[in-house]
């Protein structure tokens, strides 16, 4: 049997090893961070990252979710952005990412929020499942990055 349980401090190299896993699957470089740069974010009451394990009977990480609170102008609430979400090959297609994201939301609205933004890539195949829990893209929607040199380029143009 899987289960889904909130990650606690301890956790937070184990949340960078599904990070790095994740970004692998996609064949992008290891993430730069290790659970020493989460951890500190992941403290408090209402800690900015926060995230979720799935483990299986022996309690082996089969999955996980990084999630960051934010402030929702649409709806007014503080909400929840799913970072990454993420299930190990063997454990795909059994509905263990639907039960993430059912917890993921269940937490929301148990702190009031309204709202769970998440963005993926075309090629995810989990765009599908996102469709079929009736996540959709805001009219004319598009995510975008700027980030490395082209954000170093653009804060140079600043007059502080």
């Amino acid at each position: 049997m899987l289960k889904i349980r909130k990650a606690v401090l301890k956790d937070a190299n184990t949340l960078a090893e599904m990070a790095a896993a994740l970004n692998a699957h996609f064949g992008i470089d290891e993430p730069p961070f290790d659970g020493t740069v989460i951890l500190p974010l992941m403290q408090g009451d209402d800690p900015l990252v926060f995230g979720y394990l799935a483990e299986d009977a022996m309690g082996k990480p089969v999955g996980y979710a990084l999630c960051q609170r934010f402030f929702d102008t649409d709806t007014g609430t503080l909400a929840t952005w799913l970072l990454d979400i993420f299930i190990v090959e063997d454990h795909r297609g059994g509905g263990l990412g639907r039960r993430m994201l059912a917890r993921i939301a269940a937490d929301a609205k148990q702190k009031g929020q309204r709202c769970i933004g998440l963005a993926a890539y075309q090629s995810n195949p989990a765009r599908r499942l996102y469709e079929r829990i009736g996540a959709a893209l805001p009219e004319n929607a598009l995510v975008y990055e700027l980030r490395d040199e082209k954000l170093d380029r653009l804060a140079q143009e600043a007059q502080i």
